[in-house]
């Protein structure tokens, strides 16, 4: 039988049970330094973050139709980080991410371990990389602690015979319009 404190307070027996889980974490990790733990890298500060680029790499609507050469886009996606444009109901797009505080490194290592085709590239000073697969093209630029990254996806078994040539002229807009 449980006492009246007991069940009165439910709120403090919650606060005893999370009291003594962070108890046993803590002693479960040692922290002595012989405990063969590493620290984890810190993350990147403001000052070795990337140019601000803005919302869609400060791009218009107007000039994603003209540098991609895709005709019936519309834009369906658009925030700080990510704008997406389709036509043919997303069989045909483009898109913009922006990654902040993270490696460009990661990004190429994801395309070289699916098997697209990895080019190494430079563009106003900014090492970058393109990468290309049947049917589209991506363009990733780092700037700083950052990188810019421009996807085009031409679907319907229509692809120019440079397929990187769009993206790459939406990586250099972008970086001609970074603050």
């Amino acid at each position: 039988m449980r006492s009246s404190s007991e069940a009165a307070h439910p709120a403090v027996r919650g606060a005893c049970v999370a009291a003594a889980v962070l108890t046993l974490v803590g002693c479960a990790s040692g922290g002595g330094e012989d405990s063969g733990t590493t620290d984890l890298p810190p993350r990147t500060s403001a000052a070795e973050t990337g140019a601000f680029v803005g919302e869609c790499g400060s791009l218009t609507d107007a000039e994603v139709y003209e540098r991609s050469g895709m005709s019936g886009l519309t834009p369906v996606s658009r925030n700080g980080i990510k704008c997406r444009w389709e036509a043919d109901g997303g069989a045909r797009y483009v898109m913009f991410t922006w990654y902040r505080g993270s490696p460009i490194d990661r990004e190429r290592s994801v395309a070289q371990g699916i098997g697209h085709e990895v080019h190494d590239l430079e563009i106003a000073g900014h090492r970058g990389f393109s990468s290309q697969n049947e049917g589209f093209c991506e363009v990733a630029l780092a700037t700083g602690g950052d990188f810019v990254h421009w996807l085009v996806r031409y679907g319907g078994g229509v692809t120019p015979s440079d397929p990187c040539a769009a993206p790459t002229a939406l990586v250099e807009i972008t970086v001609e319009k970074a603050r």
